[in-house]
């Protein structure tokens, strides 16, 4: 408890400076979090992400099965895929089963449904091209093709990985350096005591362990406080784009992680990275300014 109270003194005494690296720290913290949620969406979504550059081409609901397989034989004969799959009515309607309740779907046959073609090109293929050649085709009413989105989440996801990445790295290392002034203010301002441990034999590690408290403290308290923002951002986020009780959200035809977990990972990465900062930082000082 001695000790307890040494730390929270030390830390009121250098107030300003106090404040102002656990304010660095958040802001490094935020940063660190918008840069770790994109990463972690893209994670989240890597197969949604592999079907976003899959084509799907629909057939006309009143094509019989002769007009259908026309259809694949000219997809299969143009050369440039990969390979198709067929999706029946039957199949088709199994799908939707599972994301609607029965009472909208009651009375309801797979014969509103029309059949589909998944298709995934070869690489190299120019797909702007190949969906025009498969709109024209006889019997094909449309072409879904997501490239568009998954091209706008890559180069989204790069820029900002790119934006946050570089300015938290300059804040860890402002961060680092404020908090280590804020340990070599307090261990100026108790030189004498520390002489006087060291002359009745204090240990390198009881000199040492209110200094590195000092640091773990202020990364915690700035952990802490970026967490809750952090949480209750994204929180906000996740219901501002989706409906209300929903579990999935997209955005941009991602996606995103649901709030529980993604919060369960701001708070550990958040806490892990605050307290190794303010020990590194303390060990900074402690090593410049403390010869035991």
């Amino acid at each position: 408890m001695h000790i307890i109270g040494e730390v929270i003194t030390n830390l009121f005494k250098n107030r300003v400076l106090t404040l102002t690296s656990i304010f660095s720290i958040i802001l490094m913290l935020i940063l660190v979090g918008v840069f770790g949620v994109f990463l972690l969406t893209l994670s989240y979504n890597s197969e949604y992400m592999d079907d976003m550059l899959e084509i799907r081409i629909f057939i006309n609901p009143e094509a019989d099965d002769y007009r259908i397989s026309a259809v694949e034989d000219s997809l299969i004969k143009d050369g440039r895929i990969e390979y198709i799959a067929y999706i029946s009515k039957e199949q088709a309607f199994e799908d939707v089963k599972k994301i609607y309740d029965k009472e909208i779907l009651e009375g309801l046959g797979p014969d509103f449904l029309p059949a589909s073609y998944t298709v995934r090109l070869k690489e190299d293929v120019d797909a702007d091209n190949f969906v025009s050649f498969a709109e024209n085709l006889r019997d094909v009413y449309r072409v879904d093709f997501h490239q568009r989105s998954f091209d706008f989440a890559a180069n989204l996801s790069n820029w900002v990985n790119i934006v946050a990445g570089s300015l938290s790295v300059l804040l860890g290392i402002l961060s680092l350096f404020l908090v280590s002034n804020t340990i070599r203010l307090t261990m100026a301002g108790r030189s004498d005591e520390v002489i006087i441990m060291k002359f009745i034999g204090a240990t390198e590690a009881r000199i040492k362990k209110p200094f590195i408290l000092e640091g773990v403290t202020i990364g915690f308290i700035g952990a802490l406080i970026a967490s809750l923002i952090m949480s209750f951002a994204y929180s906000k986020f996740f219901d501002w784009f989706g409906a209300e009780g929903s579990t999935e959200v997209f955005l941009a035809g991602l996606r995103l992680v649901p709030v529980r977990e993604s919060v369960l990972l701001i708070y550990l990465a958040f806490f892990g990275i605050s307290i190794v900062l303010g020990m590194l930082a303390s060990q900074m000082a402690i090593r410049r300014h403390l010869k035991v």
